[in-house]
């Protein structure tokens, strides 16, 4: 299945007007005409977050069952799973997010304590209690250290690895 040149949002679903719920009807697997104007209202107030009893009665259902009966037909309930697909995907939770939630608990805590515990959640969120990965190199030789201490830098360089122009600052 396709998804839709155009998101779904989830505050959007409940005020999408009927060209933009007829848009979406092809991505739903259903052919245009397959539901009502009042099943399409049904479906966006249901995918909104509305109960199917609140939803039947804002879609103009003359009673609760109805409106149950309704949100039961195949067809309604493949249009709701579409929507609740597209919910789904829009979801993204991300580190700027966090940080963002744990920045108003800091400015919202009223001990100390609770901002310490939000510093410290934010430390674990952004990495900065982990030691540092620099890499490292253990080079074996059959040398003391008397012995290195003798060595001009250019040897210390070739025996690490490195080229004689290795410290000298070159332009970037």
């Amino acid at each position: 299945m396709e998804k839709a040149s155009e998101d779904v949002s989830i505050s959007d679903t409940k005020d999408m007007s009927h060209t933009e719920f007829q848009s979406h009807v092809p991505y739903m697997g259903l052919q245009l005409g397959e539901l009502t104007v009042q099943q399409e209202k049904l479906v966006l107030m249901v995918s909104s977050g509305m109960t199917v009893s609140a939803a039947g009665r804002a879609a103009g259902y003359k009673s609760a069952q109805t409106a149950y009966s309704a949100s039961k037909l195949p067809q309604v309930q493949q249009a709701l799973q579409y929507f609740r697909d597209q919910m789904r995907e829009e979801v993204k939770f991300t580190k700027t997010n966090a940080h963002t939630m744990y920045m108003e608990a800091y400015s919202s805590s009223a001990t100390a304590t609770e901002m310490k515990n939000t510093v410290d959640s934010l430390v674990k969120l952004h990495g900065l209690g982990l030691p540092d990965q620099a890499t490292q190199i253990n080079i074996n030789l059959n040398a003391t250290a008397k012995q290195l201490e003798r060595l001009s830098d250019e040897e210390l360089l070739e025996i690490a690895g490195k080229s004689n122009a290795y410290l000298e600052p070159a332009a970037s």
